[in-house]
């Protein structure tokens, strides 16, 4: 809803071109303040359409001078690598967010909102870690914070829906129910981050956040892929890998990674997946957005 007083409020979004950010400008733009998407270029026409386009590097500590060259009264960090080696979450996640905050925090200002991960709870990935490390910081910096650890979002469960349109067969590691989620759509991720503006409740303080808990939104990631042959009109084809044979294959490109640096980033998104399958990733739920829905409606268009 938007406020005429947000207007004399400026939010710098970073990581904005991603899939999360992309929602956040959006709502942000909604609700009435000047916003500033951070990109590292052009974007489509349209794609930020309410708000002011910053091209900038925010990742290069070189472009932060001209990133902060005015007020901003709050920062929405949405950055993050999702994917690559131990080395690339630490610089993206941790380094580079930090130095963002270290901007911040000299400009004057006020609020730093940052988009975390429900999976930092059990650290054990590069990915997690830095993201802890970064929580830690921010919670240690002075400045007025709020963290949000969302749960999976949709697109996690869409990856072999395209093999579905295809009439191709997909996969699950095991059975595919060994973890149960609560997926939360970018639309009521970013409307709960831009809410947590100025509202003494959800400032310094985590939140762990999913979408609706309602029987049609709590999945497993076979739950995910029948909704989506029913939704597409197919007859279901899914096939097992079992788990062993996956962490096996974890474990060799784990090792080859040593030689290949593109082996080491396959490596580590098969073990990010492996993670997501098999631990329960429930929270608390927001918004109205249920991911059977959301598959409904994708099918129709």
């Amino acid at each position: 809803m938007t406020d005429a007083t947000n207007f004399t409020r400026t939010v710098l979004v970073v990581g904005a071109t991603g899939y999360i950010g992309n929602a956040v400008v959006t709502e942000a733009v909604q609700r009435g303040y000047a916003v500033i998407a951070a990109t590292r270029s052009e974007p489509a026409a349209g794609r930020f359409d309410g708000a002011e386009v910053l091209l900038a590097d925010v990742t290069d500590p070189a472009a932060l001078p001209k990133v902060f060259s005015r007020n901003i009264d709050i920062v929405i960090s949405c950055l993050g690598c999702h994917s690559g080696t131990a080395k690339d979450f630490d610089a993206i996640d941790y380094e580079a967010t930090l130095k963002i905050l270290q901007a911040a925090i000299d400009n004057g200002t006020q609020e730093f909102i940052l988009l975390s991960a429900i999976c930092v709870r059990k650290p054990d990935l590069p990915l997690q870690l830095a993201k802890l490390k970064m929580e830690d910081a921010l919670m240690r910096s002075g400045i007025d914070y709020a963290i949000v650890r969302p749960t999976a979002y949709f697109w996690v469960f869409e990856g072999q829906t395209r093999n579905i349109k295809n009439d191709r067969p997909v996969f699950v590691i095991g059975s595919g129910d060994q973890a149960r989620h609560n997926p939360i759509a970018k639309e009521d991720l970013a409307e709960f981050m831009v809410g947590c503006i100025g509202n003494n409740e959800r400032m310094n303080r985590v939140h762990i956040l999913g979408g609706p808990e309602v029987p049609e939104n709590i999945i497993t990631y076979r739950d995910s892929l029948l909704m989506a042959f029913e939704a597409l009109g197919k007859t279901p084809r899914i096939y097992s890998v079992p788990s062993w044979l996956y962490m096996l294959v974890i474990r060799i490109t784990r090792f080859l990674g040593r030689f290949s640096r593109k082996l080491s980033v396959f490596s580590e998104f098969l073990h990010i997946t492996y993670y997501y399958s098999h631990d329960d990733m429930r929270a608390a739920g927001f918004g109205r957005r249920t991911f059977k829905q959301h598959v409904l409606d994708t099918a129709l268009r």
